[in-house]
């Protein structure tokens, strides 16, 4: 993609989130967001339809910039380094993550990211478990709403505890369920 695309486009989100900060979304226009981004109005529709496409481009976006530092930074979905690395990350950007994830009208963001992580531990939980008494799409919605559940919580209070204190906690109550993955493990 050419830079000065993506120069633009950059400018177009970064504006639209400190409008999204400042405003909520509603109130923000596309004029708001051109005259602020020093572009013409025109310029934003050549990269998106409205605001609601720049929103779901930008929740896209931070949705896998937060996947793409996990995968890079962990072995599996289930380890410390997994946890460690997104809490970290979130921590790293807490005013974005905050933003998107505590704005009503933001809810397209958590869906996205439960989507997401929902996926990746139904693909663990049906490689690694062996136990057939365990339903996988319970196990999956289980752990994915409560791994999405401690991060809100965590987020919305503004970090009241370290990254190493969350994943030490969160790794303590998933350790019964972690220690059945690994011994089925073969």
């Amino acid at each position: 993609m050419d830079r000065r695309i993506q120069k633009t486009r950059h400018s177009i989100m970064n504006t639209f989130i400190d409008l999204l900060a400042e405003k909520g979304f509603e109130k923000i226009t596309i004029n708001d967001i051109a005259e602020r981004a020093n572009i013409n109005r025109g310029t934003v529709y050549l990269h998106y339809v409205d605001k609601f496409d720049l929103l779901d481009k930008c929740i896209e976006t931070y949705v896998e910039l937060l996947l793409h530092h996990c995968a890079n930074s962990a072995d599996t979905i289930l380890s410390v380094s997994a946890f460690q690395s997104v809490f970290e990350y979130l921590e790293k950007n807490f005013t974005i993550y905050k933003l998107l994830l505590s704005y009503e009208g933001v809810g397209f963001f958590r869906n996205r990211l439960y989507a997401i992580i929902a996926q990746t531990v139904t693909e663990v939980v049906g490689i690694k478990s062996g136990n057939s008494a365990l339903s996988n799409d319970v196990t999956t919605h289980f752990l994915t709403s409560g791994f999405i559940g401690v991060l809100e919580w965590w987020i919305h209070n503004s970090m009241p505890c370290s990254v190493q204190e969350a994943v030490e906690q969160l790794l303590y109550v998933l350790e019964p369920y972690t220690k059945h993955l690994v011994s089925h493990q073969s």
